[in-house]
């Protein structure tokens, strides 16, 4: 056989050798695909469900609480227990979806808390100027009541934030369990008896309360672009440099008060 006949068949082997080990290795790998699907992990809602720390699960339903009355938030990690700081009310015994929600949630459990500091230190002094206490417990069962209506909101927890903050203000500035600026006198028109009469208070959230004539209003700092300017329900006041625009009462024009000497 001659030069030329070997090396053609030579090459023939080799191809055949190259193609049998392609082979071989597609089937390999084919193999390893299959035996990794077969062993990993299911996606389903239930394997992510396996993820949930017990603690979620109150009623042990497989669920977690959270699913059930809408409170799910992403930023909560529910692979960790459930966070131990709790409120002042029984958990087990919540009368609405808001007061689940501040059981499952640490900050506004931690508010509640604070609140409950706040409302004692204002019965307190009650007592100790002897004064009639009902409106305090009365103005703080209506105030759980807007509270729970929070369930309501789209932001449930900002919602329920939001009135624990300006309870604790409200009751710190009323019952004066804080540092004030004040009172501040400030004319608003030409008859000495037109003129506005404003405490600050250093509140948690600050407020501050104003009077005109018998009227009395608490208001809550917002955010604004100079000054300092604060809302209540149907009034406002917005300082700027010792002159402050002033609404008074629902639908009435503004007017401008500056202060006395």
């Amino acid at each position: 056989m001659g030069i030329k006949e070997n090396l053609m068949r030579n090459l023939s082997r080799v191809g055949a050798a190259v193609i049998i080990s392609t082979a071989a290795l597609m089937a390999a790998c084919n193999q390893q695909t299959e035996d990794s699907h077969a062993t990993s992990p299911p996606t389903s809602a239930a394997a992510v469900a396996k993820t949930m720390h017990p603690s979620w699960d109150a009623d042990q339903d497989g669920i977690n609480d959270c699913e059930n009355d809408g409170s799910c938030d992403h930023t909560v990690d529910y692979s960790q227990p459930r966070p131990s700081i709790a409120p002042t009310f029984d958990c087990t015994k919540t009368d609405s979806s808001i007061e689940t929600l501040i059981c499952q949630d640490s900050e506004l459990a931690a508010l509640d808390i604070k609140l409950a500091a706040v409302y004692a230190a204002a019965s307190q002094k009650v007592q100790e100027q002897e004064q009639q206490s009902p409106l305090l417990t009365t103005g703080q069962r209506g105030w759980i009541k807007g509270r729970n209506d929070c369930w309501k909101a789209d932001d449930k927890k900002g919602c329920a934030k939001t009135e624990y903050q300006r309870r604790i203000a409200e009751l710190q500035a009323h019952y004066q369990l804080v540092e004030s600026i004040g009172p501040i006198r400030f004319q608003c028109g030409d008859s000495p008896a037109d003129e506005l009469i404003v405490t600050f208070y250093e509140s948690d959230s600050p407020t501050l309360i104003a009077e005109r004539g018998d009227s009395v209003s608490l208001m809550y700092q917002v955010p604004a672009a100079s000054g300092s300017k604060y809302e209540g329900r149907n009034e406002s006041f917005w300082e700027h440099q010792g002159e402050a625009s002033v609404v008074w009462g629902y639908d009435t024009p503004e007017f401008v008060c500056k202060t006395t000497p």
